[in-house]
């Protein structure tokens, strides 16, 4: 039993030369649940210890907490990452529909949405108009995905943009 969940509204599909990814096989309203990702909860210095794939498919959730992917990828593993995303996050561990997708549809969500850390940076291939050609894990410091992704992010995110704000009485010290 799988630790993960995908929507039945979606299913694993070849993208051609890009591997495969999660596809919406019927309409998806916006603000339904799409995926919901689960792991072992490990630190930073934990996560360096597994395998690279291993570390690729795991969430930040915290500044240093991350669910470990298992061993073997399972369905939400597949959703990937777009710089025009049709996802976004909802709690630390939940993505809904950002807006309503089409069947047909390759369903994504902008890592900068829940990676606050350098674990899992890459070049961007995902062709929109939008993409920054690298993701890194400082991009959610960005202030345009700040304002686009608005209400989108990991709520330790959230929390990191509103002390960058200013905004709210407490204030922690993060190192990024």
């Amino acid at each position: 039993m799988g630790v993960c969940y995908l929507t039945p509204k979606a299913r694993i599909a070849s993208l051609g030369l890009d591997g495969h990814g999660a596809v919406a096989t019927e309409f998806i309203v916006a603000g339904e649940v799409i995926a919901a990702f689960g792991g072992r909860c490990v630190t930073r210095e934990e996560l360096d210890l597994l395998p690279i794939e291993q570390q690729a498919r795991s969430l930040q959730v915290e500044n240093d907490l991350f669910l470990a992917a298992g061993t073997e990828p399972e369905p939400a593993d597949f959703i990937r990452h777009s710089c025009e995303p049709n996802c976004g996050m909802h709690g630390n561990s939940v993505l809904i529909a950002l807006r309503d997708i089409a069947a047909g549809e390759t369903v994504a969500y902008d890592y900068a949405m829940s990676d606050g850390c350098d674990y899992d940076e890459f070049e961007c291939t995902c062709g929109s108009p939008e993409c920054r050609r690298k993701v890194t894990g400082h991009d959610w410091m960005l202030p345009e995905l700040q304002l686009r992704y608005r209400g989108a992010f990991s709520p330790y995110l959230a929390q990191r943009i509103a002390v960058l704000a200013g905004v709210g009485a407490e204030r922690r010290a993060f190192s990024y």
